[in-house]
Formats: structure tokens, C-alpha cells, sequence
């Protein structure tokens, strides 16, 4: 399942807000999200809703349109009437306010995996541990190198790139950019003409590009959108210019609609994480801490702060990608219970976030 169907995602939320029972807190999974339409999303939702559909509990998805401040209003609403128990599966949609929503709902009594966003400083087992399960990403410093040596060698080492930058304070941003410096590191004859902050979206990349274009002309080589929405801008402003195809672009999240595009020629890369998996692992952890089966105190760090696998999608592999179907087997609580950490990609290294 690359894609959820918009019926099928309707369907979804609408299911997940069905009611529970007041005194069976294990039983809802508050699900914050950045957003209910890019297929990232989706696809992680799904592989929440799984896991909690498994033990007969739902999921109300939240979003929050990569807005702090909205998840802090949406959180305060959730435990302002008294939440304990409550579970939590979260993207903190800056890591500066990860810290604030983890001691929330440590104080109303609750457990919560967060996604991506920590502050470098902070971590599951010094704040709020008792509350915090675990945070859990993917290795964007892997993700930048890979696509930028996808680059480097489709330009034949030499080539000047421009860069659309995710939200700069965010670690998947922080460390794609360090990915793309050590690639560059490694072929200097890859040089980048510009960043711009396009903020995750593909609307505002689309716009960038198109400056980018006008600016800079036949001089761009390659453009490095640091996840898949903004490299769909790319190519929606190069297919303008009469240049899809032409000029070299890569992503990350591995949506269906750029793994297609990468089959045809109009991108060269993207980099997908387990994305189904993640919304798994992030909604079977927080559910095993709340019922009892794991022991916080027992937890290695590695178990707290891990990244999940991920894989580089190329030509080669674009087509045997697409043809995968999850299986909702493997997606239930007692499955994903079996060996929590068996598709972790390793701890979360120090300076990364």
C-alpha cells in the first residue's frame, strides 16, 4: 500500500474517532500529525491505526498543519479535562516545543512516542521518562549523502545544485544538509548556487524553482528537494520550463507519485524510510508502556531514541518498490510486540538534532 486511497483515508479518519470507553484510556491512540494529505502521512497513519485496530482500540488523527502552536491548543484540549493513561503517538512540529508537550502530558498522567523533532539536548529517558517512551526518526544525514552521491554520479562528478531546505530548526532538515555536505566533500566538483527554505511544502518550492530558473538558467544541474513534496514543486516549476527530465532532482519520503516519476526519468532519487512501520512501532510502544508489557526503567537508549531502516530509490529498484503491498499481518500489536526493535536502524547519534 504506497498510496492510500482518498476514500480509503477518509474512511480511515472517520473510523478513528469512533468512541471509547472513558475508563479504557490503553484503547485511543491521539495521533498528531503535520498533516492528513501527503502520502508520508498517510502511510504512517495506517500502520498506527493497524496496531491499535489489532487490540480494538482506534485512533483520532490530529493535524496540525506543521504548526507548534496549534499541537500545544490541541493537546491542552485533549488533557485539560484529565487524560491518565491517555496514549500519544506526536510530531513535534518544532523540537523547541518538544520538551513542553512531553511534560503536558507527563503531567496529566499520559505516555507519548514523539516523531522526529527533539532538541539535542533533551531525550526520552532524562525528560519526563516516566512519560516519554521514546522518539523515533529516520537517519537524515543518510538520507542527504545518499541522494547527494546519487547526484554527484549522474552529473559525472561535476555540476552546481540548488537546495529546497526543509523547516531549518527541524532535525530531518538539520540533517539532510549535513548529508549533502559530506557528499560534496567527497566529489568537490558538485558545487551548490543557492538554499532557500521551502518549509516541507510543494506549493512554495514550486515557487523558489521557478525564481531559481529565471536566475540561474541552464547553469542548474540538479535540485535537491529534502523531502518529497518540495521535489514534486521542483518538477511541477521544471515542466514549465520544458526542462523535466532534464535537470537532475531528488527527494525523500519515497511517495509513489515521485518513485513514478523516477521510472520515467523526471527524478533521479528518493530516499524511503518504513514509513507504515514507523506509525507502527511509534503506536505499539506507547501502547506496551501503557498496558504494562514494556518497563520504561528497563529500556536500553537505544530503545528510546532510535532510527528506523530506510532505502535509496533509484531506477533500479523504482518499479519492485511501487509492486509492495504491506501486509496488515505484520502490522498488529502482537506481530510488531514480537521484537519491538527489530527493524530499528540504530540510536540517534549525539549532534544530529
Amino acid at each position: 500500500m504506497n498510496k492510500l486511497s482518498a476514500i480509503g483515508l477518509a474512511a480511515l479518519l472517520a473510523s478513528s474517532t469512533v468512541a471509547v470507553a472513558q475508563d479504557d484510556t490503553s484503547k485511543k491512540l491521539y495521533l498528531g500529525v503535520g498533516n492528513t494529505s501527503a502520502e508520508y502521512w498517510t502511510q504512517m497513519i495506517w500502520g498506527a491505526t493497524q496496531v491499535m485496530e489489532s487490540v480494538g482500540g482506534t485512533v483520532e488523527v490530529i493535524g496540525n498543519d506543521f504548526d507548534p502552536q496549534k499541537s500545544l491548543q490541541n493537546i491542552g484540549a485533549i488533557t485539560a479535562p484529565g487524560c491518565e493513561g491517555c496514549i500519544f503517538t506526536w510530531f513535534p512540529d518544532s523540537p523547541a516545543f518538544t520538551k513542553t508537550f512531553v511534560e503536558k502530558i507527563a503531567d496529566a498522567g499520559g505516555f507519548i512516542t514523539t516523531l522526529w523533532n527533539r532538541a539535542e539536548e533533551i531525550h526520552p529517558w532524562d525528560t519526563a521518562a516516566e512519560a516519554w517512551v521514546a522518539n523515533i526518526s529516520f537517519d537524515g544525514v543518510d538520507a542527504g549523502y545518499q541522494n547527494g552521491m546519487a547526484l554527484c554520479n549522474a552529473m559525472g562528478g561535476t555540476g552546481e545544485i540548488v537546495v529546497l531546505q526543509g523547516v531549518l530548526d527541524n532535525a530531518p532538515a538539520k540533517q539532510r544538509t549535513m548529508g549533502l555536505e559530506k557528499a560534496i566533500a567527497e566529489c568537490p566538483g558538485m558545487t551548490v548556487l543557492e538554499m532557500q527554505v521551502g518549509s516541507w511544502q510543494q506549493a512554495p518550492a514550486q515557487d523558489i524553482t521557478r525564481t531559481w530558473l529565471t536566475k540561474y538558467g541552464d547553469r542548474i544541474k540538479g535540485i535537491v528537494g529534502q523531502n518529497d513534496a518540495m521535489a514534486l514543486g521542483a518538477v511541477a516549476a521544471l515542466r514549465e520550463a520544458g526542462l523535466a527530465g532534464k535537470v537532475f532532482v531528488t527527494g525523500t519520503d519515497g511517495s509513489s507519485d515521485v518513485v513514478k516519476l523516477i521510472e520515467t526519468g523526471e527524478m533521479l532519487s528518493t530516499m524511503s524510510g518504513l514509513n507504515e512501520y514507523q506509525g507502527a512501532i511509534a503506536a505499539a510502544l506507547a501502547y506496551g508502556a501503557r498496558t504494562g508489557d514494556i518497563k520504561l526503567s528497563d529500556l536500553t537508549e537505544a530503545q528510546r531514541d532510535f532510527f528506523v531502516q530506510q532505502i535509496l530509490i533509484t531506477k533500479e529498484n523504482a518499479t519492485e518498490f511501487l509492486a509492495r503491498k504491506p501486509d496488515p499481518k505484520d502490522y498488529t500489536y502482537e506481530a510488531i510486540k514480537a521484537d519491538f526493535w527489530a527493524k530499528s536502524a540504530g540510536q540517534i547519534p549525539n549532534g544530529v538534532n
